[in-house]
C-alpha cells in the first residue's frame, strides 16, 4: 500500500512539473518565434480583456477580429523569411521589451505579462520604447520681442554705459499631459536635460515619481495647468533647461521689483537710480537665478527685472 502511494505522489510531481507554466520570457519568445499570436484560440486564452478589446479596435477589417499584427513589426514585406526573438530584456512591474527580427526587418515591442492561477495573461502590448521631452519654449533667443523669460545674470552683466543685459535664459521644463499619461516602463524622459530611461512610474501626494523619485535618483512630474506637467528637483525647485545667451537692451524706464530679505519681506521698487542699487546690492544677494527672476521685453527692450523670494512653483 506504502508502494502504490510513493508512486502516486511520484506520478503527480512528474505531471506537475510538465504541465508547469513556463517562465514569462519563454513564454514570449514561444508566442512570437511560434506565431501563435495569429491563433484568435491563444489569443482569447492568453489575453486580457483590455488586450483583446484593443486588439479588435485596432482590426480594420469587415467582420470579427484582432489585430494581430500588433505583436510584430509594421511591415508588409522584408528583405528575408527571418522571425526570431534576438533579446528580451526585464523592465520591471511585469514588462518586458522584447527586440525581434520580421522578415528580416528589426523591431522592439513593450510587453506586460502576469500569472493568474498558473496562466500566463499578455495584460498589454505597444511601441518598444518612446522619448518623452519637454514642450517647446517657443523663444528665439537672437529674437525676443514681447515675453517675459526665466535669466540668470550678476550685476557684472549690466553695461551701464551702452544700456544693455548679458543675461543667460532659460525655459521651464513642461511636458504634454497626453505624453505623460500614456508613457510607460522602458520609455525614455529627458529630465534635467539627460535621457533617463524609466523604470518606474508611482502616482503619489506631490505628483508622479519616476523612477522612485528626485530623492532616489528619478524624476518628480506635477501638474502645472493647461494641459501640463512640470519637472521638479528634490528640494522641489523647478526644473529649467538653458536656451542660451541674450544681449538687449534696457528700457531706459525699466523698472526692478527686487523681493525682501525673507518670504514676508516687502519686495523694493526700484523705478529710478537703478545702476546704484545694483552696484551697492549685498554680497549675498548678487546672484539673479532662473529659478527666481522674471525679465519682461516689450518691442525688444527690457522693461521689468523681478526677483521672488519664493524659489519653487
Amino acid at each position: 500500500m506504502k508502494k502504490i502511494t510513493i508512486v502516486s505522489i511520484i506520478v503527480c510531481a512528474i505531471a506537475a512539473a510538465c504541465t508547469k507554466s513556463p517562465d514569462d520570457k519563454t513564454f514570449i519568445r514561444d508566442m512570437y518565434e511560434k506565431c501563435l499570436y495569429e491563433d484568435y484560440t491563444f489569443l482569447e486564452r492568453h489575453c486580457s480583456k483590455h488586450l483583446l478589446a484593443k486588439l479588435t479596435e485596432e482590426y480594420d477589417y469587415e467582420g470579427k477580429g484582432y489585430a494581430v499584427w500588433i505583436f510584430r513589426s509594421a511591415a508588409q514585406d522584408g528583405p528575408s523569411r527571418e522571425h526570431t526573438i534576438t533579446d528580451i530584456e526585464d523592465l520591471g512591474g511585469g514588462w518586458y521589451r522584447y527586440t525581434a527580427i520580421d522578415m528580416g526587418i528589426v523591431f522592439t515591442k513593450r510587453i506586460r505579462i502576469s500569472d493568474k492561477k498558473g496562466k500566463k495573461i499578455i495584460e498589454d502590448i505597444g511601441d518598444g520604447c518612446r522619448l518623452i521631452t519637454p514642450l517647446p519654449s517657443g523663444l528665439d533667443v537672437n529674437n525676443l520681442q514681447d515675453c517675459t523669460v526665466s535669466a540668470a545674470f550678476t550685476p557684472d552683466d549690466f553695461r551701464w554705459m551702452g544700456g544693455t543685459l548679458d543675461m543667460t535664459v532659460f525655459s521651464r521644463d513642461l511636458y504634454d499631459v497626453v505624453d505623460i499619461a500614456t508613457m510607460h516602463v522602458g520609455d525614455t524622459i529627458i529630465y534635467d536635460s539627460s535621457p533617463m530611461v524609466i523604470s518606474t512610474i508611482d502616482n503619489g501626494n506631490y505628483g508622479i515619481d519616476i523612477n522612485k523619485g528626485p530623492d532616489n535618483g528619478g524624476c518628480r512630474l506635477v501638474g502645472y495647468g493647461g494641459g501640463t506637467y512640470v519637472a521638479k528637483l528634490s528640494d522641489a525647485r523647478t526644473v529649467y533647461t538653458e536656451l542660451g545667451k541674450a544681449h538687449l537692451a534696457l528700457d531706459q524706464d525699466f523698472i526692478i521689483i527686487d523681493c525682501g530679505t525673507g518670504p514676508n519681506a516687502t519686495s523694493d521698487t526700484i523705478r529710478s537710480a537703478q545702476k546704484l542699487y545694483i552696484e551697492k546690492m549685498n554680497e549675498r544677494r548678487l546672484q539673479f537665478t532662473q529659478f527666481d527672476t522674471r525679465v519682461t521685453i516689450e518691442n525688444g527692450l527690457i522693461t521689468e527685472i523681478s526677483r521672488i523670494w519664493i524659489l519653487w512653483e
